[in-house]
């Protein structure tokens, strides 16, 4: 299951609707995400959560990929809430590990 995935699972059990607007180009065959997100999530009374779903290894990268590109400063003026959401699988050592959610809010 990819991150992504992970995300919209997680959001729904949070309450929240929400739909992935990133996209596959299959002319320049990359995925190309909408402002720097992944996922939109909407819940009533709150504002508009967006989210970028990585993995854990690549969750300083997203982050400075958000604000090389302004995206951090777009969403937030806009009164969004943007969020970096890495899983990766965590536990004690010894035991099970499980997936786990590592959110930054920007």
């Amino acid at each position: 299951m990819s991150p992504t995935q992970r995300s919209l699972q997680h959001l729904k059990a949070l309450g929240y609707y929400a739909k992935v607007v990133e996209k596959w180009n299959p002319f320049a065959k990359i995925r190309q995400d909408l402002f720097g997100a992944d996922v939109l999530a909407l819940k009533a009374g709150e504002p508009v959560l967006v989210v970028q779903a990585t993995t854990g290894s690549n969750h300083a990268a997203r982050r400075t990929k958000l604000e090389a590109a302004g995206f951090i400063t777009l969403w937030t003026s806009a009164g969004a809430i943007l969020e970096i959401w890495s899983w990766a699988k965590q536990g004690p050592r010894g035991s099970r590990k499980t997936w786990q959610v590592r959110r930054e809010s920007l």
